[in-house]
């Protein structure tokens, strides 16, 4: 496949944030692709964008793409996006692409893929996954937010209290509808008992409490039976602490604005009993970045009281990684998760996301491929979940750049599944 022609442009993504969209034009049509951006990042995240700004990175995208035309260059397998990935790299030798940041290299290899897709008349999922039959991811969906993804003072101090439904009939759609049932249930329990709640919602359409940790898992508890008795199917329920958002480096301890009804401070082995205990309480399917981002000891120590214990709860490695397949290298070797969050623009590079996608599978962690917070319309991520066959996607549940990847699920799976 030739490409005629390479466009970078300035968009706004969901919170109204300035960010890139690249258009690839070939013989089969324009393609193209926008990244989104994240508001809790990891230390060993790349930069998003050029210190001068989203136009200037937008600026080295139109002139590599000149160079692309000029140089006909052939782009016909997905280990051709090595050929910009390189000359990527020679133009920015920082480590965390503190030049010209991940982002514009991210929607660059995504519009790419998607015109060699089109070149073979195939759907980007089928091309990453070589034309199989699709097997559908489940939906993990942000309820109700706290931590870095709001910025009012009575909150919860993790960020993300999540849902993960399961329907009977193992559908996209009918798990996306219980989502959406049991987003309206926490909607009324909140009104119920939360006096300060006033329908307030995070950059991802999560609703905004003054409750705290335990209060809200509470009122996921109830809302999980409200579900489950209304509807045919079940329910998991997860968190995201980013818990380093609120660890103290110097003192070694987590800081919490309210612990047991007070302000309280745990150090690390308090931190893992603390965790472990809300575990088996609350019947935590899901818990994501428990501890802080280079705790990897921590994060194995409260691994295996959960294997111990012989409890089916996923450990995930979001900040921990940052989608670096030396950093899930070193998780694999200390035990420290059995599933990793997916973010391509944590890292960029399309090639890199593939290495820890391939190596988490290997040795049998859970690849779960996640939106950021704010996000795009772009459906790239359906796509990729669908085509490298990873199980779970954190997706939202609510707002049109939400419904964007949900709807693109959807459709693939009325097309193409069973």
């Amino acid at each position: 496949m030739i490409i005629q022609g390479i466009r970078a442009r300035k968009i706004l993504n969901s919170r109204r944030e300035e960010t890139i969209a690249v258009r690839v034009k070939t013989l089969q049509g324009t393609f193209e692709a926008s990244a989104p951006a994240g508001a809790s990042k990891g230390q060993n995240e790349v930069c998003g964008f050029s210190p001068k700004g989203v136009n200037f990175s937008a600026s080295f995208i139109n002139a590599l793409g000149q160079k692309i035309v000029n140089e006909r260059m052939t782009f016909d397998k997905f280990e051709d996006l090595e050929k910009i990935e390189e000359i990527y790299r020679k133009a920015d030798k920082t480590k965390r692409l503190e030049i010209l940041g991940g982002n514009s290299l991210y929607a660059l290899g995504a519009a790419i893929l998607k015109a060699i897709a089109a070149s073979y008349k195939l759907e980007l999922w089928q091309f990453l996954n070589g034309h199989v039959k699709p097997v559908m991811p489940l939906l993990l969906g942000n309820c109700i937010g706290g931590g870095k993804h709001t910025r009012e003072i009575e909150k919860p101090d993790f960020q993300e209290f999540l849902i993960l439904p399961r329907a009977k009939s193992e559908k996209v759609f009918d798990n996306q509808y219980l989502s959406l049932q049991a987003y309206k249930e926490v909607k009324k329990i909140l009104k119920e008992k939360d006096k300060l709640f006033y329908e307030k919602i995070t950059d991802e359409n999560a609703f905004i409490s003054s409750l705290d940790n335990e209060a809200i898992l509470q009122v996921m508890q109830e809302v999980k039976k409200r579900i489950e008795t209304k509807f045919r199917g079940t329910i998991d329920l997860g968190v995201d602490l980013a818990a380093s958002s609120f660890y103290d480096e110097i003192k070694k301890e987590y800081n919490y604005a309210r612990l047991n009804g007070k302000p309280g401070k745990l150090k690390t082995d308090e931190q893992i009993d603390y965790l472990f205990n809300l575990i088996k309480k609350y019947n935590l399917a899901y818990v994501e970045d428990p501890l802080n981002e280079n705790d990897f000891q921590g994060f194995a120590k409260l691994l295996k009281k959960v294997k111990d214990a012989r409890l089916n709860t996923l450990i995930v490695g979001d900040d921990l990684i940052c989608t670096n397949h030396e950093l899930l290298e070193k998780a694999i070797k200390s035990k420290s998760i059995n599933a990793v969050i997916i973010k391509p623009n944590q890292c960029g590079s399309w090639i890199e996301t593939k290495k820890v996608v391939d190596l988490a599978k290997k040795n049998r962690i859970v690849p779960i491929v996640s939106n950021r917070s704010g996000e795009t319309c772009d459906d790239t991520i359906a796509h990729l979940a669908v085509g490298w066959n990873i199980p779970i996607i954190k997706i939202g549940i609510v707002g049109k750049e939400r419904f964007a990847k949900t709807n693109g699920l959807v459709r693939i799976e009325r097309k193409f599944g069973r």
